[in-house]
C-alpha cells in the first residue's frame, strides 16, 4: 500500500518555485533546482509534478494568505480601494512582484496556468461583482454598468504597472485611480 501524499511536500514544492521565481525567473526553472530548493528528491517531484509547467498549476493554484478586507466597508467605492490597496499591498511585499509578473506571463503561454489562476481569483472576483450590482441597485453607478468591465479598469492599472512598467500601483495612487474610474460611471 503506498504512503499518502504529504500536503507539507507540495506546500514546499509551491514555495520553492515562487523563490526561483523571484530569483532566476521562470526561463531558469528546472526540475532539479525546484527540488533541490524544496529540500525534495527528484523522484518525488517527478511523481507529483510531471514537468515545471505543473508545478506552475500547482503555484497558480494556490493562493497567499491575505489579511481580509474591512468589516466596514459599505460602498463600490469602499469595496475597490480596499480591494486595490490589498493588492498593492502584496505586490509591493518582498518576494512577490518578479514571481506574480513570472506567472502572469506563463498564464499567457500555457491555458492550464491560466485557468488555475481564473480558478483561484474567482472568489474575489465574484465578491467584485456582487459590489458593482449593488452599486447599480443603489444608484451609485449607471445602470447599464458592466461589472467585468469596472474590475478589469481597476485591477488592470495594477497589473498594467506590474508588468509593463515594472512597477508597483503604490497605495497614494489607489484612490485617485478608484475615483477616475467612478467617475465615469456614474
Amino acid at each position: 500500500m503506498a504512503r499518502p501524499r504529504d500536503p507539507a511536500v507540495d506546500r514546499a514544492v509551491v514555495e520553492a518555485c515562487v523563490e526561483l521565481l523571484d530569483e532566476v525567473g521562470r526561463a531558469g526553472l528546472s526540475r532539479a533546482a525546484i527540488a533541490q530548493r524544496a529540500g525534495v528528491g527528484a523522484p518525488t517531484l517527478n511523481r507529483r509534478f510531471g514537468s515545471v509547467e505543473e508545478v506552475l498549476v500547482a503555484v497558480a493554484s494556490s493562493r497567499p494568505a491575505q489579511p481580509p478586507l474591512p468589516a466596514d466597508v459599505d460602498s463600490l467605492r469602499g469595496h475597490l480601494v480596499a480591494q486595490l490597496t490589498r493588492t498593492a499591498r502584496a505586490f509591493a511585499a518582498g518576494g512577490v512582484r518578479r514571481p506574480a509578473a513570472e506567472l502572469l506571463a506563463a498564464a499567457a503561454g500555457d491555458d492550464r496556468v491560466q485557468q488555475a489562476l481564473q480558478e483561484t481569483l474567482a472568489e474575489v472576483r465574484a465578491e467584485g461583482l456582487r459590489w458593482v450590482e449593488r452599486a447599480r441597485a443603489a444608484g451609485e453607478v449607471r445602470a447599464d454598468v458592466d461589472g467585468e468591465t469596472v474590475l478589469d479598469l481597476v485591477t488592470g492599472a495594477a497589473y498594467y504597472r506590474l508588468l509593463w512598467r515594472g512597477e508597483v500601483l503604490t497605495e497614494d495612487e489607489v484612490e485617485p485611480l478608484v475615483d477616475a474610474v467612478l467617475r465615469g460611471l456614474r
